[in-house]
């Protein structure tokens, strides 16, 4: 009897062991994000179709927005402390925007710093980001609802950077009274 529970507890630990050597999946998209390069302006302009692109990102909620499984394109966007960017995509099927700080996961979702989700298909969506913290590249995810959702598109982004403060001279304003 003790030979039957041993081989049987013998048996869950090596399948309990079996299954905690499977690695969770990993989701990248750090090879096919299209690095940004902005005009003197601060102004970019890409053209795409979701429909050639990756399926990387997992369906979640982010800010009261649910991004699909559809087809995504990827950019990547440099921020220094300070600077925002505003993100307009003219899409032909149904896209969903995205901003994460990451392009890799290991079986989870991408954590979500922004989302767009307003109009519907062949609409335009609009997001804007700001990058409070250290300088870093942020990824906008370019998304279809559906794969049967993706389409042709057009971005068009631009890149401002911090308002500075004014600054006056009170040396200059007591010179204008002397």
């Amino acid at each position: 009897m003790n030979r039957m529970i041993a081989g049987a507890v013998a048996v869950v630990i090596v399948a309990v062991a079996a299954a905690a050597a499977i690695p969770p999946p990993v989701y990248d998209f750090c090879g096919t994000a299209t690095a940004v390069a902005v005009d003197p302006a601060g102004h970019a302009a890409y053209a795409g179709d979701t429909c050639d692109g990756d399926n990387q990102v997992l369906d979640h909620l982010c800010g009261g927005f649910v991004t699909h499984m559809g087809h995504e394109d990827y950019y990547a966007i440099p921020l220094a402390p300070g600077e925002s960017f505003t993100a307009e995509v003219a899409h032909g099927g149904d896209a969903v925007l995205l901003v994460t700080d990451v392009c890799i996961v290991f079986g989870t979702m991408y954590p979500c710093l922004a989302a767009a989700d307003a109009a519907g298909p062949g609409g335009v969506e609009s997001i804007t980001f700001a990058n409070l913290g250290a300088a870093a590249t942020f990824y906008l995810v370019v998304d279809s609802h559906t794969t049967a959702g993706c389409g042709a598109y057009t971005l068009d982004l631009s890149i401002q950077g911090e308002v500075g403060a004014e600054r006056a001279s009170f040396g200059g304003i007591k010179a204008a009274y002397r």
